[in-house]
């Protein structure tokens, strides 16, 4: 009975789901501290948990579209937050969502942004993965480290193009 709920009657009875929180202080953090307006230009960004317009799709696209100021060129990222690794590996997306991110990344690139540990809003572990070396929906805490980055420094535009 719970399941046939309509998502917005859903939501309503039982507020937003911890995970839903968890990924948005994430983004927020990844804003702020690591994709931030004076190197990077917000070209997109997919709707929240909470969006008041009845009307919205919701979109298959990744977090945020950016626009390297740099370099000028554009690119994707999809931000996933985990509290932790369980026997060294995560599982950061779906069938479905690896599918969609594909496509995209035949369009401009698309990284996964990959936080673990600590809290969302100040991560112990922050990981940049160009999609084409994140083809699985699972990645390995070895090769999450082959792309870590500070948590608390921006992403410089030399690093992002370098992956």
């Amino acid at each position: 009975m719970l399941l046939s709920l309509p998502f917005r009657l859903w939501r309503a009875l039982f507020g937003t789901p911890r995970s839903f929180t968890a990924g948005e202080k994430f983004e927020r953090y990844a804003r702020k501290y690591l994709f931030s307006n004076s190197r990077y230009d917000l070209l997109q960004k997919t709707h929240g948990y909470k969006t008041k317009d009845k009307n919205f799709v919701l979109s298959a696209d990744p977090d945020f579209q950016f626009r390297d100021r740099r370099s000028g060129r554009i690119f994707y990222v999809e931000a996933k937050y985990r509290s932790a690794f369980f026997k060294d590996q995560v599982t950061w997306c779906t069938e479905k969502q690896l599918s969609h991110y594909q496509q995209r990344n035949r369009e401009w690139p698309v990284f996964v942004l990959l936080g673990a540990g600590g809290r969302p809003e100040q991560p112990a572990f922050v990981s940049l993965i160009p999609l084409r070396s994140a083809s699985f929906t699972s990645l390995f805490l070895s090769h999450a480290r082959k792309y870590s980055i500070h948590p608390r420094r921006p992403v410089l535009s030399k690093t992002l193009w370098k992956r």
